[in-house]
């Protein structure tokens, strides 16, 4: 004898699969979901401190950019600046930035004397502050060490095969002496403060 099939019983194992089906996906989801979220929050913790890391190594390199050199003297009812061991000053320049120097007396190299100048901050930083990277962190490093050499004032020419540095003006002083004004090729963003070494005078 065959047995009755309930077409009630059918419609509740349907209904029983489907709703298993439905609870299993929705499940799945959740679970995607936390995993999801759960390596978003990892991501952003490494980054953060990675991040942490760069800054510390970011500030390291300014300092010993920075310790390098000394700000020039300002006279503060003229404006005037003074770089004391070379006998030079500018008149009031106008500049926005403070500038910095390196008096370099050529003993140690047995070269010529220079007065080496940049500005605080130094020009030429921006991309130690975007970077994101350790990698593109040194890589800005070399334009820093360009702008913070910056601008040299010698009172010999540089030779002719110098790669380096580009001759930005040769002024007479009025002391009679020739000065020469170069400006490292690396950094022309220092190319308006070195236009204002046109009007520099000895003391």
């Amino acid at each position: 004898m065959k047995k009755k099939i309930n077409k009630s019983d059918i419609r509740h194992k349907k209904k029983a699969v489907t709703l298993t089906i439905i609870a299993s996906l929705v499940l799945v989801t959740l679970i995607g979901v936390v995993l999801l979220f759960g390596a978003a929050k990892v991501r952003y913790y490494n980054e953060a401190a990675n991040q942490a890391g760069l800054v510390q190594v970011r500030e390291l390199i300014l300092l010993a950019v920075r310790g390098l050199k000394k700000d020039a003297p300002i006279d503060h009812r003229s404006g005037d600046v003074y770089f004391p061991e070379s006998n030079l000053y500018l008149p009031n320049p106008g500049t926005a930035l403070p500038l910095t120097y390196l008096y370099d007396t050529g003993d140690v190299t047995n070269s010529q004397g220079e007065l080496s100048i940049s500005t605080y901050p130094v020009r030429g930083t921006e991309a130690l502050y975007i970077a994101r990277t350790q990698e593109n962190l040194f890589a800005a490093v070399p334009k820093l060490q360009s702008c913070s050499r910056g601008i040299k004032l010698v009172y010999q020419k540089f030779p002719d095969n110098d790669v380096e540095n580009e001759l930005s003006h040769r002024i007479v002083l009025n002391n009679g002496k020739e000065l020469y004004i170069y400006l490292e090729k690396g950094c022309p963003e220092l190319k308006e403060t070195a236009d204002l070494f046109k009007n520099l005078q000895a003391y």
